[in-house]
């Protein structure tokens, strides 16, 4: 049968994508190869956030086509939604397929293997139309984790000024209920341990459906209707965190205390340039509350620097803001102009050598959080879902979302989870010794 190969740029919701469609090969009998290998097939998940991840995109097209000139080279994802016609026309493209057309990309590639003599196809329609989820159940063999994520909902609704994704995904699409507790219950009697749910604007689930359900109701089916160890969020907007999802939270330890909430910067001013709905006052009276009301919890963020507009003075008060919020972790992005899109045209563009120095600000900020956060849970015991093991070491993620390095496990605990006290931290990952299996 063929070999298909796979490279992915960009978010987990792209790495879901990838894996949805890795599976259906799979299952249609294509054999997995490495993209650094040959293959018959390469197929590039492209991501079109920054001006980077475009570029990174065409250097993976070329890339496949120069490894196997004979091959088919498949684009998607964000780009292939943005810009289709770019991108079919250069060399080595054998099809573009936009971000709902995921369904179709087996019988696309079967058609392209039996000819030799066909056009680039493009499989690509206007996702601002009001579409459904496209529903692709997850197949076990194609996830390369020992946790799975669970995507529920696709496309946002925001259009914050810097932001392209409305125009690569589309609208507010959310899974339905009843099929997100059928899936979580199909991965989990494959024997992960983890589901990690996932989505462009996760806080957002259900907004468009008839009967309105929430993230809180996803939460509490899964918790009712299923017996997964571990229940993890993906990225959810600091809005969308209301009382019912706190309660949820705190009602189970089967879900993670680990909220990944993006902030995206710590001063009025650009917050509203941004068209980010909350002020800095109301983001860090959300942090206190959580912190009070969740045991445990640890927060990360997204923050874009060198936005339009962004003085010395308006990073400055981005930096205390972050200094008081102690993040786990920050990820910290360099303002990306894309067109199309507000913020592209706007005034005040701040050079790049001034962005790169205020990502590395920021960088060396996380580090030191990070550092003191580590140290803070050095004596404690944590639960650490086994990603690799060797002998008796292993290393996995702790449920705070931390990387951990275990020594004295028993066989076999890859894709378990364990307790683990916690004695060291260095470099940014803790280390333990195994107490017990749970």
């Amino acid at each position: 049968m063929p070999t298909i190969a796979f490279a992915t740029l960009g978010c987990r919701v792209n790495q879901y994508d990838t894996d949805s469609m890795r599976g259906l090969f799979l299952s249609e009998g294509f054999t997995d190869a490495d993209f650094n290998d040959m293959a018959d097939v390469y197929v590039i998940n492209t991501c079109s956030v920054t001006q980077m991840g475009e570029k990174k995109s065409r250097q993976l097209i070329r890339r496949a086509k120069k490894r196997n000139p004979l091959s088919k080279v498949i684009v998607t994802g964000c780009y292939a939604q943005l810009d289709p016609k770019l991108l079919a026309a250069m060399e080595g493209v054998d099809a573009v397929i936009g971000t709902n057309e995921k369904k179709q990309i087996v019988s696309i590639v079967t058609q392209l293997l039996r000819k030799n003599d066909i056009e680039t196809i493009q499989a690509v329609h206007n996702v601002l139309q009001p579409d459904a989820f496209e529903e692709i159940p997850l197949y076990p063999s194609a996830v390369e984790h020992t946790r799975a994520d669970l995507k529920i909902q696709e496309g946002c609704n925001n259009f914050c000024t810097y932001c392209i994704i409305p125009y690569t995904r589309g609208g507010l699409k959310s899974r339905q209920p009843d099929a997100v507790v059928a899936e979580a219950k199909r991965l989990i009697s494959f024997g992960f341990k983890e589901l990690v749910l996932t989505g462009i604007h996760l806080g957002a689930y259900g907004k468009e459906l008839p009967e309105k359900p929430t993230l809180a109701l996803i939460l509490r089916r899964l918790l009712q209707e299923t017996d997964v160890q571990r229940i993890r969020l993906g990225s959810v907007e600091s809005l969308e965190v209301d009382d019912d999802l706190i309660d949820v939270i705190n009602s189970s330890s089967r879900i993670c205390p680990h909220l990944h909430l993006p902030i995206q910067s710590g001063s009025d001013t650009i917050l509203k340039a941004m068209k980010r709905h909350y002020t800095k006052a109301e983001f860090i009276d959300l942090i206190r509350i959580l912190r009070q009301r969740i045991h445990g919890l640890t927060i990360s963020t997204d923050l874009i620097l060198g936005f339009p507009g962004e003085t010395d003075a308006l990073f400055a008060e981005t930096m205390e803001t972050l200094r008081l919020l102690r993040f786990s972790h920050i990820h910290a992005f360099p303002y990306s102009p894309r067109k199309g899109t507000p913020a592209a045209v706007m005034k005040q563009q701040v050079p790049q050598e001034i962005k790169k120095k205020r990502v590395e600000m920021v960088n060396a900020l996380s580090a030191v959080q990070k550092d003191e956060l580590l140290q803070r849970m050095l004596g404690s015991t944590v639960q650490v879902l086994i990603e690799t093991q060797t002998d008796s070491k292993g290393e996995g993620f702790s449920e705070n979302y931390e990387r951990v390095c275990v020594d004295g496990l028993p066989a076999a605990c890859e894709g378990k989870i364990v307790a683990v006290e916690l004695q060291q931290a260095d470099n940014h990952i803790l280390f333990g010794t195994y107490k017990e299996e749970l």
